[in-house]
């Protein structure tokens, strides 16, 4: 088990004891290569925040071992688009599901992050519901890369 993945396991652990770590700061290494040639982000170090972990698995759902899989579903996304309601986001399209509905996992570029540090913040990862996203977010011009 890898670095990111013991501590997802710590920190949903700890969270379901009542002790949370909302502020906590994960690192997933430099922003994957897709996102800076695609979608413009900076090349920054990609982080999570803890209570973005915790809104993952108790608000959303979404696995455990799926979690912990987080980076490797960055760099291997399925389709990249703008995002329509925030425009320094971009939502990564997964080939993973929850509940049927596909996960995505929206990313905002150049947070301020702690003190002093800018990086690329993934914000959440849930299963978007509803009829295909895919098919109306094409429609709508946000698509940015797809294989």
């Amino acid at each position: 088990m890898d670095n990111f993945s013991s501590l997802v396991s710590v920190l949903i652990q700890d969270e379901m004891r009542g002790i949370p770590h909302h502020e906590r700061i994960l690192e997933m290494g430099q922003t994957p290569e897709v996102l800076v040639t695609y979608a413009g982000f900076s090349k920054l170090d990609l982080v999570v925040k803890g209570k973005a972990i915790s809104k993952m698995c108790f608000d959303h759902g979404i696995s455990t071992p799926i979690i912990q899989r987080l980076p490797n579903l960055v760099i291997n996304p399925k389709a990249i688009y703008l995002s329509a309601s925030h425009p320094d986001s971009t939502v990564v399209f997964t080939f993973e599901s929850h509940l049927g509905s596909p996960i995505i996992i929206p990313i905002h570029k150049d947070r301020s992050v702690g003190r002093s540090r800018v990086c690329n913040e993934i914000l959440s990862m849930y299963g978007k519901q509803g009829p295909d996203p895919e098919a109306k977010w094409k429609r709508d011009g946000l698509l940015l890369w797809e294989p």
